[in-house]
């Protein structure tokens, strides 16, 4: 009877639920709102919808002078973050696109994606799972209302790329 107790046990452990990730999205909630930067005339903004069902989404919007001056959109991203199931790890994907909503050729098959890790309190480390791609990592901090996103790049010499947002309220 005793062996039989523990084999059900062992069972129900082993088909039991997807284990939850070591960070769960609904520990991101630090991210949600709109945040705005601007390096010379181009503009940045990026919207985090607050974390639910395991997800958080999120849009990107840079604007910058064309040839002429007039202010025009440069590029639009897609973006969530999400518990995956399979591995248990909270996975981000993203996508560039032009205002048609027409993807990057370079994304044309899909979207970049990277595993999340905390990287300290309300600071996020994002490591892309392209061996072939050329950004090493990258890095999300919020101080007060201030959000920095850092790109690190695997290219010897190439600075890292930088960009400060304000919180919108």
């Amino acid at each position: 009877m005793l062996h039989a107790a523990i084999g059900i046990m062992t069972a129900a452990l082993i088909s039991g639920p997807a284990p939850r990730p070591a960070i769960a999205a609904s520990d991101l909630e630090f991210l949600a709102g709109t945040w705005r930067g601007a390096a010379g005339p181009m503009v940045f903004e990026e919207t985090w919808l607050p974390p639910r069902a395991g997800n958080l989404t999120g849009t990107f919007r840079m604007t910058a002078p064309d040839d002429e001056g007039v202010s025009r959109v440069s590029v639009v991203e897609i973006m969530t973050i999400t518990e995956d199931d399979e591995s248990g790890e909270l996975v981000y994907r993203l996508r560039h696109f032009d205002t048609s909503l027409v993807p990057w050729a370079s994304e044309a098959d899909g979207p970049i994606q990277a595993v999340v890790t905390l990287g300290g309190e309300q600071r996020l480390r994002f490591h892309p799972t392209d061996p072939e791609g050329d950004i090493e990592s990258f890095e999300y901090a919020v101080e007060g209302e201030t959000l920095t996103a850092i790109v690190n790049f695997k290219t010897e010499g190439r600075e890292p790329f930088e960009l400060v947002f304000r919180r919108v309220r």
